[in-house]
């Protein structure tokens, strides 16, 4: 049996690694050294283990035999899924927010756009996205669907966590707290039609601009291996 300081090393080492992937200290496709990282993270090499093989069920990671583990790439086919079930996820869930919403709600969303907004940056940071999940995040809240949260957080890890969010075009940045906003008068007015149209067209073209990334990234790719 585990026991209770254990299995506290392991959920430990495992938010750390997560950690390590959102501030870009690891980036997609890097391998994983197991000796380095229990160095970095100061301890055994068994809670880390642990945390690698959970992180690779959950598809953050990849064991290639004979090889190494690494942090898992997002390909093409998967973006498209994952966007594709978020926006069925999400058009549900700004319905549901419609018909629950009241002035405490639509405050807090408010807010969480304005945050977004006011975050000002050049390029795509990964704070940038994760404010940008943070807005959608409360509509799903405003639905009071909690399997809906729990579905989109784990969507928005697997898009934003294993993506090169610095290839984003940075036009977006313009473009993104205004279609916010349209979607929060579209709930405030409970225009459920508008709202969903809206936040279709937004995930829609998130989805492009996203694919887009995956191109650059090939490019650049090619670009490096001609030089060498």
């Amino acid at each position: 049996m585990i026991s209770e300081e254990s299995q506290s090393l392991m959920e430990k080492a495992y938010r750390a690694v997560k950690l390590m992937v959102f501030q870009q200290k690891i980036v997609p496709g890097q391998k994983l050294i197991l000796r380095e990282l229990s160095k970095t993270l100061n301890m055994s090499a068994t809670p880390v283990q642990v945390a690698l093989a959970r992180l690779e069920s959950e598809g953050f990671v990849e064991l290639v035999p004979n090889v190494g583990c690494f942090v898992k790439k997002i390909v093409p086919k998967e973006i498209e899924d994952l966007f594709d079930v978020r926006r069925i996820i999400e058009t549900y869930a700004v319905e549901l927010a419609i018909q629950n919403q009241n002035d405490e709600c639509l405050r807090k969303l408010s807010e969480k756009i304005q945050d977004h907004k006011k975050y000002s940056v050049s390029i795509y940071d990964r704070r940038k996205l994760l404010l940008d999940a943070e807005v959608h995040l409360q509509i799903a809240i405003m639905s009071n669907n909690y399997v809906i949260v729990s579905q989109l957080r784990r969507i928005y890890e697997h898009i934003y966590l294993r993506s090169r969010v610095e290839l984003l075009p940075p036009q977006r940045l313009s473009i993104t707290p205004a279609e916010h906003e349209k979607i929060f008068q579209m709930i405030k007015a409970k225009n459920i039609f508008m709202a969903k149209k809206s936040l279709s067209k937004h995930i829609d073209e998130a989805k492009n601009v996203m694919l887009s990334t995956l191109t650059k990234e090939e490019d650049s790719i090619s670009y490096e291996n001609m030089s060498l």
